[in-house]
């Protein structure tokens, strides 16, 4: 410092000390911009706190001239003091001390002196900020405090000539030389772009971001600077770092740029995760790659967090990333968690918990769709419409132990509100893809249960409530309820008391409701005696309870506790336990002797329960529940059996019904059911041997007894009208079910060589005498019989059923060889031999062979569902026993022989055959049946409550092919029998469709090569031979045509070769991958061929028929003459028509779902290709292509049917139904291309629309033309009917039976039509619309007349349709009826106006419908 520097130091401390600000002022005016630059620099250099000091008191002087009027002087020392303090910050920007008190003290000084400074001394600050913003890429913190203020005052000054000088030091320097004039606004805008072009330092991207956001900007600049703060996420270096970057980000967009900004960090963090995600596939057991996951999920939990603040502050940032998640065709884990998030506020709850499941239900539909559409695969995208819920649901519930707990509540609302969804009966997705998301559901609560204490209440409640309060849909809650109690009884424990008092609400719950709750808690009520002591105060209280209902539930949650404690006790566990565990069965056992004692409908119910207990073989090794049983039944048998053989009747049956009610009053029939099957478990000898002598005389007795020896009345019959009729109808009902009991107890014992094989054939001959007799004179007050058969009578369980079955009907293959895989070390080769043989005098009795196997086909198709190996045993030893035989060149006897209702033991065990199928492809686990079915294995049989484990897909290809093979063989074998094998034939082809289905599905969605190719050679063979059946000698039955019509339609999209079916799409990532088969007309010639055959005879054959003199000329007859048409009557052609439309209409909801794909293909297929390329969307075209061509082989079809006119009227419905769909399905392909703006409308469509709407449109317009000329001469009848019958008492019943029989044909007519026709007019209005914005002329290919050929001629009408009064006549006269010039319009011209309408317009009711009214 020189020593006038020095003097003038001393000067300025001097006046300031004095506080002459204004002195100092005048003093600072004298002197140079280099020397205040000088002092300044001078002071702020050193070190010590006090450095500041001299710099201030420059400030006040040049603040205090500005205030006293000397603006310009005051300007030009502010100017001077603020640059050099700018220059001082940015030259210590580097320092190690950059954020020193003097610093703040500066920054803070010049924030309050720029309204002072003038337009140059801004313009000056503002560019030397950027100058080291340009050099450093950095922004000192100090400026980042005024920069907002400084550049909203650029902004804010006027016009100023920038000169060259000002343009070498950076200022504006775009014009390229000379001087320019540049208002404040373009040099704010030049300092932003400049900002935002630079390179950002990564330590102070954070302090730029914060300073150009709290800087005022236009929509233009808040878009720039987005772009640039989302540019430099990629360059943070620590995930640290991130969560402050995106809290700018989502600050700035409260001045706009919201559907940027949240795309932008959404991007962002999903690369993040794609990259985190191969380093774990590198490096699966790294260290490194799991920390790396648990920090990003740290990070990502805190940005979750920021989003979820700045949305309630701002909360059309919500509605961005709510749009945002709608608009994406696929949503990240992260990006999945952020909408999760964003369901945590109320506002948003419904809006994104709404969103979110319908994108899962919507991409799990998407995947099934795309796996039966196999005619679209080949042209759709990979992973078109995949969003993989199951996959997101459980990365969420994975990660949200590490960061991401804040969406746990959120994520377990979701998956609660989904299975109510997909619970419901309707819904607008495919049963499979409801059933993936509720497993993914489920196994997504499991987890949440599992990681998360704080939600575990939350998850348990709300299972309890919908338990509790729902009336449908709650038994997947109860399955998750299981499922939490087996993965984790402890974390269970703690709210054991929710099942309690949900079970203290039995009244609202029903029996299987109530199983199911306790045995989710059987865990609990073993180990705790707390909650065992509630639950059996609570059964107690309930199995007293008033309602009988509420006494069967309870009562079958007592039989879950006596199957658990049995179990329980006879495990391998320590001795105290073991008593603990004895104690808790004898507790239970009391309980259930008390339920023993009560009303005759309850104690119905404990036996048929206790004689399925006595069937689990982990039930029955329990020796003291045996014993406990015993002691029960001996002395309740001692009460009722005689003794004394002067009795004819080894039973007091009278001591059964009440005298005073004639009801029964002891069910002795289930009693005997389950002491039969007492009596052959283990007992203690003194009881054993009391029970066996007392069953050989009890069986003994009955055998040689007749029906007049149980004291019936024999003046009265079995009706229930009377008392002594009703007394006698439960009489015999007793007798006959203590028959039952003893054939089931004489089959035991002869199996077992300890009975008479003869016996069992004494007793059935009995049984089906008394029970024909019953059957036959049973009957309701109209002359009906009451009971159907011998079958409802028996109270055989399946399990005791099969017991013999399998040695009735015995497998050829397990007799004639060691190696059988069932004959292991438990049931050897030699001891299955010998039972056959026990058993051949019941197989030579056809009556007692068909009566076991009724039994058992009653059991599969009861309400109650029977175990899963039950069926599959039964399954197997139907077709090993019985089927197999169908090829034999000499069927047994026992085999075919017919029964009084002419069915077989060969027709009974086809339908067992197609009621297993049945049942278990409604439990998913059809699978098995192929197995059980080819390959039997003992595990498949085992006793198991739960399901068995999944079959390998090769292995069920394989037995498929033998099985589907076997069963073809078998309908051929029975055809050539026919007409005999009819009704056998039938059941075998129901099974053979409910297989085809599965194959079919599992085909599509096979990964294995080999087994898809196994898969695809059964189906392709079944559907050749299907569509040969119709070309030989079939008999006209009508279930036989439609069974084997819906499995050849079930069949025919493997009529196609292979490779079609094995494309799986096109990938626009991959360069190498090999190209769809080309589109051209044939393509589904393969498909449609045998169909379109079955079509034009099931056509042809209809023309016949309804030409009564036979004289017209059928034009197909040359083609058609080997067709046999015998097989097409009257009868069987609308079973053909519906099966055929249903297929149609399925076929055309395909194609609907193929044509919403074409917008997100072209969407996806833009976004993959350069901005620059505009050459055609190729992969779009492609597709449209094949959807139009596709719909046209529809068409045709359709066009064989519509022109058939179908007398029958209600084929003639669903044809009109199917092609009011077939116009659904082209105005939504029509919607879909008007979506398409940068695809041309193609060849294929315009070929489409001519078939759709001008030739199928001309006998449409033709069918409804008669149908409203039918409606008249019906809505006549219908009148005529209801007046002639109105006077006359006698026929009243009749009259108004035709006459609501008329009115509901009317109605139904009327509603075919009116739908048909607004549907019409909607798909042209789409056409018209499309032709209007592409300038192509569509409207002359739609059907045009002067009048509309369906117009109806009021003159004609019947005349109930007529005024009757004046009030009619004048209503009638006030409708404005429209001539045909007035609805003749002009499409083309109307093309503008039809655009500005709604073109989302989806039901009937429209305005142009309504027009339609005065002539209809």
């Amino acid at each position: 410092m020189t020593s006038e520097e020095a003097v003038l130091a001393d000067q300025i401390a001097q006046l300031g000390r004095e506080k002459a600000f204004y002195e100092l002022g005048v003093l600072l005016a004298k002197q140079t911009e280099a020397t205040l630059y000088q002092l300044v620099e001078d002071d702020l250099s050193r070190i010590e706190a006090a450095g500041a000091q001299q710099t201030l008191l420059l400030f006040k002087g040049g603040s205090a001239l500005a205030e006293r009027g000397q603006t310009q002087a005051g300007d030009t020392v502010l100017g001077a003091i603020s640059s050099a303090c700018v220059g001082q910050i940015c030259e210590d920007n580097s320092s190690a001390e950059p954020d020193a008190p003097k610093w703040a003290v500066i920054s803070d000084r010049l924030l309050g002196v720029l309204p002072q400074l003038g337009p140059r001394s801004i313009i000056d600050v503002a560019f030397r900020v950027l100058a080291e913003l340009k050099t450093s890429g950095s922004l000192p913190a100090p400026c980042a405090n005024f920069v907002p203020m400084l550049l909203d005052t650029l902004g804010a000054i006027g016009a100023v000539e920038i000169t060259s000088a000002d343009m070498r030091a950076g200022v504006d320097d775009s014009s390229g030389g000379g001087s320019v004039r540049r208002t404040g606004a373009e040099l704010k805008a030049y300092w932003i772009e400049s900002a935002c072009t630079c390179k950002w330092h990564a330590q102070a991207a954070v302090r730029i971001s914060a300073a150009l956001r709290e800087t005022a900007l236009s929509a233009a600049q808040v878009e720039r600077v987005a772009g640039r703060v989302l540019r430099q996420l990629d360059h943070v270096a620590e995930l640290a770092e991130l969560p402050a970057m995106v809290y700018q980000l989502l600050l700035l967009s409260r001045s706009g740029s919201k559907q940027t900004i949240v795309g932008g960090v959404l991007a962002y963090f999903d690369g993040l995760e794609q990259n985190a995600a191969s380093e774990q596939q590198q490096n699966e057991q790294a260290q490194s790659s799991q920390q790396r996951w648990r920090d990003l999920g740290d990070t990502e939990g805190t940005v979750m967090l920021h989003i979820g603040y700045s949305i309630k502050q701002d909360f059309e940032l919500g509605d961005a990333l709510l749009a945002h998640a709608s608009a994406s065709d696929a949503l990240s884990s992260f990006s999945f968690a952020c909408v999760l998030s964003l369901a945590r506020i109320h506002r948003f709850e419904k809006a994104a918990t709404g969103a979110l499941r319908e994108l899962l239900l919507r991409g799990m539909h998407d995947r099934d769709m795309s796996a039966a559409a196999a005619w679209a695969r080949p042209y759709l995208l990979v992973g078109s419409g995949s969003t993989g819920g199951g996959r997101l649901l459980r990365a969420v519930a994975e990660r949200s132990a590490y960061g991401w707990d804040q969406v746990t509540q959120s994520l377990v609302h979701l998956c609660l509100t989904t299975l109510d969804s997909t619970s419901a009966k309707r819904s607008a997705f495919s049963a499979s893809a409801c059933a993936q998301a509720r497993e993914a559901c489920m196994r997504t609560l499991q987890t949440a249960f599992a990681g998360h204490e704080f939600v575990r209440g939350e998850i348990v409640g709300q299972i309890m409530q919908r338990v509790t309060f729902q009336t449908e849909g709650h038994e997947r809650f109860l399955e998750l309820l299981q499922r939490l109690a087996r993965a984790d009884t402890d974390a269970l424990r703690p709210y054991a008391s929710r099942i309690v008092d949900a079970l203290d609400a039995v009244a609202v719950l029903a029996g299987a409701t109530v199983e199911r709750l306790v045995r989710a808690a059987a865990a609990l009520f073993l180990d705790d005696a707390s909650f065992r002591t509630s639950l059996l105060l609570v059964l107690r209280k309930v199995l007293f309870a008033h309602a009988l209902d509420e006494r069967r539930a309870a009562l079958g949650g007592l039989f879950v506790l006596v199957d658990v404690a049995a179990r329980a006790a006879t495990a391998n566990v320590s001795e105290r336990q073991r008593q603990q565990r004895l104690a808790v069965l004898l507790e239970v056992v009391g309980l259930l002797r008390r339920s023993l004692t009560q009303q005759a409908e309850i104690r119905t119910a404990a036996y048929t329960r206790l004689a399925q207990l006595l069937d689990d073989p982990g039930a029955v090794q329990c020796a003291p529940l045996l014993q406990a049983l015993h002691g029960i039944f001996n002395a309740e048998f001692a009460k009722y059996y005689q003794r004394d053989r002067a009795f004819d009747s080894p039973i007091n049956f009278q001591l059964c019904v009440s005298p005073a009610t004639h009801r029964v009053a002891m069910p002795i029939d289930a009693f005997l059911q389950c002491y039969a099957k007492l009596a052959t478990r283990d007992a203690p000898p003194a009881s054993g041997a009391a029970g066996s002598s007392a069953w050989a005389d009890v069986c003994a007795r009955l055998a040689n007894a007749q029906l007049e020896d149980f004291e019936l009345d024999a003046d009265c019959d079995f009706t229930l009208m009377s008392a002594a009729g009703l007394r006698n109808h439960n009489t015999a009902r007793l007798v006959i079910g203590s028959l039952d009991a003893a054939i089931a107890y004489a089959l035991d014992g002869a199996l077992h060589a300890s009975g008479d094989p003869a016996l069992v054939v004494e007793l059935f001959t009995k049984f089906q005498r008394f029970a024909d007799v019953l059957c036959t004179r049973s009957v309701d007050e109209r002359g009906r019989r009451t009971i159907a058969g011998a079958s409802e009578l028996s109270q055989m369980t399946l399990p005791a059923v099969l017991r013999v079955l399998q040695f009735v009907a015995p497998d050829a293959r397990r007799t004639d060889a060691s190696a059988h895989a069932l004959n292991t070390d438990a049931t050897p080769h030699t001891w299955f031999v010998e039972r056959v043989g026990r058993a051949g005098m019941w197989r030579a009795n056809p009556a007692l062979t068909r009566h076991l196997l009724d039994v058992a086909l009653a059991r599969v198709s009861s309400a109650a569902e029977p175990l899963t190996h039950a069926v599959l045993h039964l399954a197997y030893v139907a077709y090993s026993g019985a089927l197999a035989h169908c090829t034999a060149a000499e069927q047994p006897a026992w085999l075919v022989e017919r029964g009084t209702k002419g069915r077989s033991a060969l027709l009974i065990a086809a339908e067992i055959l197609a009621a297993c199928s049945t049942m278990l492809s409604g439990r998913g686990l059809l699978d098995h049946v192929f197995v059980a079915v080819v390959r039997p294995q003992p595990q498949l049989f085992a006793f198991d409550a739960d399901a068995p484990d999944a079959q390998p897909v090769a292995v069920v290809a394989q037995c498929a092919e033998q099985l589907m093979g076997a069963l073809r063989t078998a309908v051929d074998a029975l055809l050539a029998l026919r007409p005999a094998m009819v009704r056998e034939t039938v059941s075998l082809l129901a099974a053979q469709h409910t297989f085809a289905l599965r194959l079919a599905h599992l085909c599509c969605r096979c990964a294995d090569a080999p087994a898809r190719a196994q898969l695809y050679r059964t189906l392709n063979e079944t559907a050749r031979w299907a569509f040969s059946l119709f070309g030989g000698d079939l008999p006209g039955d009508v279930a036989l045509l439609r069974h084997a019509s819906a499995l050849l339609i079930g069949c025919q999209p493997f009529l196609q070769p292979e490779s079609a079916l094995a494309h799986g799409g096109v990938d626009l990532a991959s360069s190498d991958q090999a190209e769809p088969p080309p589109v051209s007309r044939h393509m589904d010639d393969y498909e449609f061929g045998s169909l379109s055959r079955l079509v034009s005879s099931v056509c042809r054959a209809t023309r016949l028929l309804s030409n009564e003199d036979g004289t017209a000329h059928d034009e197909d007859d040359e083609d058609d003459d080997e067709t046999n048409l015998s097989v097409f009557t009257a009868r069987t052609v609308p079973a053909l028509v519906t099966v055929t439309v249903a297929w149609l209409r399925a076929e055309l909801h395909q194609i609907d779902w193929a044509a919403a794909q074409l917008v997100s293909t072209m969407r996806r297929e833009l976004a993959t290709r350069p901005a620059q390329d505009d050459e055609d969307l190729h992969v779009t075209i492609r597709l449209e292509r094949r959807i139009c061509l596709r719909l046209h082989a529809l068409s045709t079809l359709a066009s064989q049917l519509l022109a058939a006119r179908f007398a029958h009227a209600s084929a003639g419905d669903q044809v009109l139904r199917m092609y009011g769909d077939l116009h659904r399905t082209f105005a939504q392909l029509t919607k879909c291309k008007l979506a398409l703006t940068q695809v041309p409308v193609t060849e294929a469509y315009v070929d489409a629309l001519a078939l759709i709407c001008t030739q199928l449109k001309s006998h449409a317009d033709q069918i409804i033309v008669e149908r409203f000329e039918r409606l008249g001469a019906m809505n006549a009848e219908g009148g005529g009917a209801e007046k002639k019958h109105s006077g006359k008492k006698a026929d009243k019943t009749g009259g108004a039976a035709a006459g609501k029989h008329g009115l509901r044909a009317l109605l139904r007519s009327s509603t075919v039509v009116s739908s048909l026709v607004y549907q019409m007019e909607y798909t042209e209005k789409q056409v018209v619309l499309l032709g209007a914005r592409r300038k192509t002329p569509l409207a002359h290919y739609l059907k045009r007349s002067s009048a509309r050929d369906f117009r109806i001629r009021t003159a004609d009408l019947a005349e109930p349709l007529l005024p009757t009064t004046e009030e009619d006549e004048q209503e009638m006269s006030d409708i404005a009826v429209p001539s045909p010039t007035d609805m003749d319009v002009d499409l083309d011209s109307n093309a503008e106006e039809e655009e500005e309408e709604d073109q989302n317009q989806d039901e009937p009711g429209g305005p142009r419908q309504k027009r339609l009214r005065p002539n209809q």
